[in-house]
């Protein structure tokens, strides 16, 4: 694979070439805190085959980089501020252009803010859906609490949870106006068999035009006729078939 991104800067920004992933289609999956985004990324990840992309791994793996991005972002963290948007999404970014092979991609509790939506679709392409979950704001506060809990976390920050779900959900909401018609509904506090078969539901969609992509693509293209040869008979040429099968 060669350089995905240009040697040329702009105020230091890296461009990158995003043309490589471009066709490939985008899922976001977004809720508040303790919306249950993991379990239904896999979900959905199982169904269509796409890859996950989880920026907060991404964001805690390269804090332990010795590197000026790695340095920044981890002072950010041990301040508990907000990285760089720009950052977020080069991150992604690089992690796309790295899985060229790709079905597809699903992004985990992406995006924040207006601000990442906006550069993320500016530099790279609007998802094809988003995937917002629903779910109460004491079940998400409870759920939290126990993850935070799990984690070892202070006592201050599992009691904080319900404040943090609170002002999570009026960001998450102002996200998801931006998209309009792209935003799907899912109540993800449903048992897991029916989150399961209501997103298979909402993704059959867009399972059939996969399909319908991998098998035009793995149809022969420009085969010739086999030629019609006179007697005495002649062994029928062989056809050459060109797989184009998608991976």
């Amino acid at each position: 694979m060669g350089c995905f991104y240009s040697r040329r800067r702009i105020e230091d920004d890296i461009i990158y070439d995003m043309s490589p992933i471009r066709h490939l289609p985008v899922i976001f999956v977004n809720g508040v805190p303790g919306a249950g985004k993991q379990t239904v990324a896999q979900t959905i990840s199982n169904i269509t085959g796409y890859t996950m992309i989880r920026p907060g791994e991404l964001i805690r793996a390269e804090a332990e980089k010795d590197t000026a991005r790695g340095r920044l972002i981890a002072d950010k963290l041990q301040a508990q501020e907000l990285v760089p948007e720009q950052l977020t999404v080069d991150m992604i970014k690089e992690t796309m252009l790295m899985h060229q092979d790709a079905k597809g991609f699903i992004l985990v509790g992406f995006p924040k803010n207006h601000r990442m939506s906006y550069i993320f679709n500016r530099q790279v392409k609007w998802p094809e859906k988003v995937v917002a979950l629903e779910v109460d704001n004491e079940v998400a506060a409870s759920r939290l609490q126990n993850k935070l809990s799990e984690l070892g976390r202070p006592e201050y920050e599992i009691n904080a949870a319900r404040q943090i779900v609170k002002e999570a959900a009026q960001k998450v909401k102002n996200v998801h106006k931006r998209f309009g018609g792209h935003v799907i509904t899912v109540d993800s506090s449903r048992n897991p068999k029916a989150l399961a078969s209501a997103l298979q539901e909402i993704l059959s969609d867009t399972v059939e035009k996969d399909k319908k992509s991998e098998d035009s693509e793995a149809l022969p293209l420009n085969t010739p006729a086999p030629e019609i040869v006179a007697a005495p008979p002649l062994p029928v040429p062989t056809i050459d078939t060109i797989d184009n099968e998608v991976k």
